[in-house]
């Protein structure tokens, strides 16, 4: 399912917002959007790992870590 182009902008409005708490000075575009991406990354990864988990569970595998 992809983002609308407005869940985009809310999203990188969001990392802008959070980067200049964290920083204290207004984040550049080049700096959202590659917080942006790796967020989308991020997301990926951990969202698969734990579909992944929860498939293992249903079919009785427990994994061990």
């Amino acid at each position: 399912m992809a983002m609308t182009e407005q869940r985009q902008r809310y999203l990188k409005a969001k990392l802008a917002m959070a980067m200049y708490s964290e920083y204290g000075q207004v984040p550049r575009e080049a700096e959202i959007e590659y917080v942006y991406h790796l967020t989308r990354v991020l997301y990926k990864a951990v969202l698969g790992t734990h579909y992944l988990r929860k498939q293992q569970k249903k079919s009785g595998q427990l994994v061990l870590f």
